[in-house]
């Protein structure tokens, strides 16, 4: 079990460069292009090693494809690009707020859509590290909250993180005996199909990735790090622990952000990193306890 927390701490950490990422290609890299390309990347990386158990289990694939589709076009096709497409126009400010409610989408949608028993630990550690995440984003100044105000980055933002709340839900369905790295796989080429076809849309109307170091490390970064290990570590855990349980760890997103900015960018340690953190892993720790459904 604790192999599991630490898989879903790592995606967290993965996930929480993929919004300064981001952000810092969104004048070099079109959203498309950049959702493309990091799958495109991934699958590269590891088709010698898929390649050949894909075949093997041609005959699991092919009667699991349908579960496949839906995972595929929830988390890695239309949430990426929904995702990409409103940090071109909204704050990472905002971006960190809305992302925090994702937690809350997860239990919500599981026990409304799923009829899933309503986890009350997990519900209380949801609350509790939400309460942690803005503290650190707002930085305990609530002239942040009163001034928040919706743009159409934000609705697109609030679209994909209801969709990666769904997949999240949804790989309770993941085909039984098929691998880890081959659903993955397998998942990473039914998203490139829409994202392809929205790909050459956006190419033809004049959108073009921008060649230079910044565009080649930040696709090297969201390639292998936030797209092909984050999903991998991610599914692994929320199979091991279920998806209200792992879906409290995203709020370590802003725990570890404001750590990296304290520790490379020299920002200050001040208290609303402090009280942040605490309230982050006291909410976590909760979510983590069994519960009786």
């Amino acid at each position: 079990m604790r192999n599991s927390y630490l898989l879903l701490t790592l995606a967290a950490l993965f996930w929480s460069g993929n919004w300064i990422a981001g952000r810092a290609l969104a004048g070099l890299v079109p959203p498309v292009a950049l959702t493309f390309w990091r799958w495109a990347i991934a699958l590269a990386l590891i088709a010698p090693l898929v390649a050949p158990r894909l075949w093997a289990q041609r005959t699991l694939l092919a009667r699991g494809w349908k579960p496949i589709v839906l995972l595929g076009l929830l988390g890695g096709g239309l949430h990426n690009v929904l995702q990409y497409w409103g940090l071109q126009y909204t704050s990472a400010t905002n971006g960190s707020i809305l992302n925090s409610l994702t937690p809350i989408f997860i239990i919500v949608l599981g026990a409304a859509l799923l009829r899933d028993p309503f986890p009350r630990a997990a519900a209380a550690g949801a609350l509790v590290s939400l309460a942690g995440a803005m503290a650190i984003i707002t930085r305990l100044d609530f002239e942040v909250v009163r001034t928040f105000q919706f743009n159409r980055g934000d609705l697109l933002i609030i679209a994909s993180l209801a969709m990666l709340a769904g997949y999240t839900l949804a790989l309770r369905w993941r085909p039984p005996g098929l691998d880890a790295l081959s659903f993955l796989a397998c998942f990473a080429l039914v998203a490139e199909v829409p994202v392809g076809i929205a790909y050459a849309a956006e190419h033809a109307a004049g959108h073009r990735v921008i060649v230079n170091a910044t565009s080649l490390i930040g696709l090297s970064y969201v390639a292998v790090f936030p797209a092909l290990l984050a999903y991998h570590f991610w599914n692994q855990g929320v199979a091991a622990v279920g998806a209200a349980r792992a879906g409290v760890f995203m709020h370590l997103m802003p725990f570890f952000g404001a750590a990296m900015g304290v520790a490379f960018l020299g920002e200050r340690f001040g208290l609303h990193h402090a009280l942040g953190m605490v309230l982050i892993i006291a909410g976590v720790t909760i979510a983590s306890r069994k519960w009786a459904g």
